[in-house]
């Protein structure tokens, strides 16, 4: 059995950090939302036994058993009993290790698959399975944005009119940031502050609330992530900011157009684009589904067009 789906990518509107919990997570607030820029990815489920592989073209150093995708599968496997083979393929169109929440999306993508292939109608065991591998993952599966709780996994589903944003990810690896270093520089301010974090409503959204608690410690260990900031304003964004722990920044526009202008002129702009990847997107209200392969030349063939038609 061979199945599709899209990753979407996500970006959190609202991201509230709260104390460290003894599991050793933060307690969050956060308002997450899916993007139109996906990964493809690709499930093949063997007839016979046999292990988990994954394969991400261009990238081998995602092609291990350590990627989300290929350890989500393995705990599919040990959970629901199927020994079956598994073999994944993602074609990659997120940017890696960006703060878009990219390997999280295409775990829950080979979940959903699996789900599909293997008859699976137990949305909680597949969310406890998700938040196995990562706090990210259960938002994946759930319907489109929502506000999350928790460590992230808490969903309460959010109607959020369509947005419009460019974002830019700065593609030297010295500005990357690991979340783990992120929450700790947050800690650590705090605690030089004496200050803690008080979550607002969560049920209220409007630009004026767009806000990420990670934004100034990572902008203190990053300062240059500011000049990227700055080109987004400087491009008519009516709101910056930092995507999650980063180091990708972005900026919501007025519309499609004034986005796409703006990352066109960001990338333009006196060479200044060299080393960024500018994408404009648009939220998304609903995650992709799964559908079964069916090659080109089948799909077009005369006795494929004759074997769909009604009788």
């Amino acid at each position: 059995m061979r199945l599709l789906t899209f990753a979407p990518a996500k970006v959190n509107l609202v991201l509230q950090v709260g104390p460290l919990r003894p599991d050793g997570y933060h307690e969050l607030r956060t308002l997450m939302v899916p993007l139109d820029l996906c990964d493809r990815v690709e499930v093949r489920v063997s007839r016979r036994p046999g292990s988990v592989s994954c394969r991400v073209p261009g990238l081998p150093e995602l092609s291990r058993p350590a990627n989300l995708a290929a350890r989500a599968a393995a705990a599919f496997r040990k959970r629901f009993g199927t020994p079956n083979g598994v073999a994944v393929r993602i074609d990659k169109r997120i940017p890696v290790t960006a703060g878009l929440g990219g390997g999280s999306s295409d775990a829950a993508a080979v979940l959903r698959c699996l789900a599909r292939a293997f008859a699976v109608e137990d949305p909680e065991a597949l969310r406890q399975i998700a938040l196995s591998v990562g706090s990210d993952v259960p938002f994946f599966l759930g319907s489109g944005p929502a506000w999350a709780a928790g460590r992230g996994e808490l969903l309460t589903p959010f109607d959020l009119d369509p947005l419009d944003l460019v974002l830019v990810f700065p593609e030297d690896p010295a500005l990357a940031i690991r979340s783990g270093d992120a929450y700790r520089w947050l800690d650590k301010l705090r605690t030089r502050r004496g200050s803690r974090r008080r979550f607002s409503r969560p049920h209220a959204f409007t630009l004026s609330r767009v806000g990420n608690d990670l934004q100034t410690p990572c902008l203190a260990h990053r300062p240059a992530l500011a000049s990227l900031m700055g080109l987004l304003r400087g491009a008519g964004a009516r709101v910056v900011m930092l995507s999650g722990s980063g180091p990708t920044v972005f900026g919501i526009f007025s519309g499609m157009g004034a986005a796409r202008s703006a990352a066109l002129s960001i990338q333009a702009e006196e060479g200044r684009g060299a080393g960024l990847r500018v994408i404009a997107v648009r939220t998304v209200q609903r995650l992709p589904r799964v559908t079964s392969w069916r090659s080109p030349r089948s799909a077009s063939s005369p006795s494929t067009r004759r074997s769909s038609r009604r009788t």
